[in-house]
């Protein structure tokens, strides 16, 4: 990651952002101050990493992305390596690669984004989240926060950004078993989901 540029976008975004989304933040005294974390959250939009960069600006967060989108030379330079630093993961097959990146990140105590849908959901419909930010989030052993967009971006329509309490999963040890993946994936979906407006 280029901290300076990740900072620099950031304070570029922010009054663009509040001008056409005004929103309303709760719960960001749930991200940890320090340390490694992993932030899960639906996915409505592809400014959505941006968009919680702005919203969020306590910790940068590192995420993890579609390898198709590295294939666009400039998307590649704004959140590649030397952008953003997101983490490029081939979907639909167990990227080892990415994940050892992932918990590496993790590991030098910084926040990893996740959004566990897979895909995004434009209208913002509840889809299933994926179990792989399950295994990730087994063996990194670290706060799993849960983060609702209120999405969707609709020109100077609030979409306001709810983070809900870390998310327990210690009693479910550090096994790798589809029982306990997909038990993982449903308490990250029910919190995320759980802070939707009626």
């Amino acid at each position: 990651m280029n901290k300076p540029f990740y900072d620099n976008l950031r304070r570029f975004l922010t009054p663009f952002y509040s001008l056409l989304w005004p929103s309303k933040v709760t719960g960001a005294e749930h991200i940890p101050q320090e340390g490694g974390f992993i932030l899960c959250a639906n996915h409505a939009h592809a400014r959505d990493c941006l968009y919680l960069a702005v919203r969020l600006p306590k910790r940068r967060y590192t995420y993890l992305g579609k390898a198709e989108l590295f294939q666009n030379p400039i998307a590649k330079l704004v959140i590649g390596e030397k952008g953003l630093g997101a983490i490029p993961i081939s979907r639909g097959n167990a990227d080892l690669g990415a994940i050892r990146v992932a918990l590496k990140t993790i590991a030098d105590g910084h926040g990893l984004g996740i959004f566990p849908q897979g895909t995004r959901s434009r209208d913002n419909s509840p889809t299933p989240m994926l179990n792989g930010v399950s295994m990730i989030a087994i063996r990194a052993g670290v706060p799993i926060i849960p983060v609702y967009i209120d999405a969707p971006y609709r020109l100077f329509r609030s979409v306001d950004v709810s983070v809900g309490a870390p998310i327990d999963i210690s009693d479910l040890g550090k096994k790798y078993d589809a029982n306990t993946m997909s038990e993982v994936t449903h308490r990250i979906e029910k919190s995320i989901w759980s802070m939707r407006k009626a």
